[in-house]
């Protein structure tokens, strides 16, 4: 019997695939998957508006009303907007066609008072300016410059403003903030993670890209729908418009050292650029965002103090050293200024007044980039800070850098300019009014720092010649009107004398009567500068003027008070009488009280005692 049987050949192995070739057939599935639902969203969804984690607002008008305007020709009337009248307070009067006529080039400027314009108006403000200079290098379109800039508006106020916009056929959004952020009290508790906490600066990267597509969006959405459910109460509600820190104390008496307040107002701030970015996409509008600059060497700090470590004693002497600090640099021995300066720096290195003498000692003995940082940290130290901190221009330029806006680093520009002309980047009264505020001439420099990326980018063919930038300043300066600038820079002296920043005042009050010389109120701050100046001779030289121009009765104390601290017994007494006479309830007891002293120190026991009754009186 046969055993040999034959068996069927053994089925060959599947070829087995390669967990390589496996991983890249799932990544060109999810890719493809991921292609499909980018692609349905694009077509059939439509992100809603980002909103702001942190606050929300109480209702308020509308800033955008229906308006009707004639057309071009004057024969007809069409359908408009302007800024409601109910918000003049905080933005300019401005206008436009509801409908973007054909060939226009609409823009629509953001920020806070320095997109307004302040301490004048539009006209010379950068988008007055980019207004005049747009048809000179671009006269192919029709250009549409609307300025929306808020007085004291801050980047989560500005959201709101850029959102009211979004649905009008915007092209091109041109924000200018950061200067603003710390005006308004907010909480935020819990809801800020540091830059420091580990993952996190690799989740912002993430979340950068995430909302740069439509299914990134709408994962994003769903998850803060679901994080906010049942957490709508711990949203803070913000008033409608702007209510300042400032506003509920006389001077910068309520802001306190608070580092992990300014961590979270940086991360509001952070956030909220990436909510106007998205805005932006929204609207289909182009956004160019503004690195801002500050004055540094001509302005204070606004608040400053020792470090809460520094006992009593030890903050009396350096006090006093300060003191001594702040006397030789006026005398012009910056040497010895500074050498004392770095030795108060060694027991304590938050007081901002410190770096900011120091900044001056230093400029002053020829080291001009030390100066800068010094005048920088100054305002990093600033307990009031109404300047833009480090951490938040870091934090613009971390998402210049991030994002597809178009980039306009002024502050870079503004540096450069300064260098040429100054020797230093130390910037000050020739490129500032205030704090924040530019002059005119700076305003022209912003418009063609942007008119400069809006090139870079094709928006507009060119730059503007010597010629057109000559002609658009000469078109800028006949529309100013010299009294309304003059009253503005008299309302900017009366705010920095508010504040106790005499020599800023001083030289606002300069400039209300360069152009306004017979203006008493500035006239009257300008003096009262010169006193607390220490310089006596000079204020009664003004007090003088003043009161041969005419009378101002808050003028007549302090005039009497001064001339009875340097002997002029006799004139001191006519203008503290006359005071008396002007005055009424607190301002007259206490121009009866400086009458008193003034009759005590003369031995004139009985006046004196009939003057501090009445005082009495008045103050029951």
């Amino acid at each position: 019997m046969n055993h040999n049987v034959t068996h069927p050949p053994a089925p060959r192995n599947a070829p087995r695939i390669s967990l390589a070739k496996r991983l890249l057939f799932s990544l060109v599935l999810c890719f493809a998957l991921f292609g499909i639902a980018e692609l349905l969203l694009a077509c059939f969804w439509d992100p809603p508006p980002p909103t702001d984690p942190f606050v929300g607002f109480s209702p308020s008008v509308p800033l955008l009303v229906e308006d009707e305007r004639s057309d071009p020709n004057g024969d007809a009337t069409e359908p408009g907007l302007r800024i409601n009248p109910a918000k003049l307070v905080w933005f300019n009067d401005q206008s436009f066609p509801a409908s973007k006529p054909a060939g226009t080039y609409r823009i629509v400027c953001l920020g806070g008072s320095t997109t307004f314009g302040r301490p004048f108006d539009d006209s010379t403000s950068f988008c007055g300016w980019l207004r005049t200079l747009l048809p000179l290098v671009g006269p192919q379109r029709q250009w549409e410059v609307i300025n929306a800039g808020g007085v004291s508006y801050a980047s989560y106020r500005v959201a709101g403003v850029m959102q009211e916009f979004a649905g009008h056929d915007v092209d091109l959004f041109i924000l200018y903030t950061g200067q603003n952020e710390f005006l308004e009290w907010r909480t935020y508790g819990d809801l800020i993670e540091s830059s420091e906490t580990p993952g996190v600066p690799a989740a912002r990267a993430l979340s950068t890209l995430a909302t740069k597509t439509r299914v990134g969006q709408s994962i994003e959405l769903l998850v803060d729908r679901l994080r906010s459910t049942g957490h709508q109460d711990s949203k803070q509600i913000l008033s409608g418009e702007v209510d300042e820190i400032l506003n509920h104390t006389i001077g910068p008496a309520s802001y306190q050292r608070n580092p992990s307040w300014h961590r979270g107002v940086e991360e509001h701030f952070r956030i909220n650029l990436r909510r106007m970015q998205q805005i932006a996409q929204g609207a289909g509008a182009a956004l160019a965002v503004v690195v801002p600059a500050s004055n540094l060497r001509d302005c204070s700090p606004f608040k400053a103090d020792f470090g809460d470590g520094i006992d009593g004693p030890t903050r009396q002497r350096l006090t006093q050293d300060l003191e001594t600090a702040r006397e030789l640099l006026a005398d012009g021995a910056a040497a010895q200024a500074l050498e004392v300066l770095e030795l108060i720096l060694e027991q304590d290195q938050v007081h901002a007044d410190v770096h900011f003498l120091r900044g001056r000692a230093l400029l002053e003995v020829g080291l001009a980039n030390d100066a800068a940082n010094s005048f920088q940290r100054a305002i990093d130290e600033d307990i009031c800070p109404l300047r833009a901190t480090t951490p938040i221009k870091q934090i613009l330029r971390e998402f210049l850098s991030e994002s597809s806006v178009i980039p306009v680093d002024f502050e870079a520009h503004l540096a450069a300019r300064s260098q040429r002309e100054q020797g230093h980047v130390c910037f000050g009264a020739e490129s500032f009014l205030d704090h924040v505020h530019p002059t005119v001439d700076v305003h022209r420099e912003i418009a063609l720092a942007i008119v400069r990326s809006l090139a870079d980018r094709a928006i507009v063919p060119a730059t503007p010649t010597d010629r057109q930038i000559v002609a658009a300043a000469e078109e800028v300066r006949s529309n100013i009107d010299r009294r309304a600038q003059a009253v503005a820079f008299r309302n900017l002296a009366k705010l920095t004398h508010w504040a106790g920043k005499f020599e800023e005042a001083r030289r606002n009050a300069d400039d209300a009567l360069r152009l306004l010389p017979l203006d008493l109120e500035s006239r009257y701050i300008l003096a009262d500068c010169l006193v607390h100046e220490g310089q006596i001779d000079a204020a009664i030289e003004q007090y003088t003027e003043l009161f041969e121009i005419g009378d101002f009765d808050r003028a007549c104390r302090p005039f009497g008070e001064l001339l009875a601290m340097q002997g002029h017994t006799d004139a001191a007494k006519g203008y503290l009488m006359q005071a008396v006479f002007v005055s009424q309830g607190l301002r007259q007891a206490a121009a009866y009280e400086s009458l008193g002293r003034l009759h005590e120190s003369l031995g004139e026991n009985e006046l004196a005692a009939e003057c501090f009754e009445k005082a009495s009186q008045l103050r029951q």
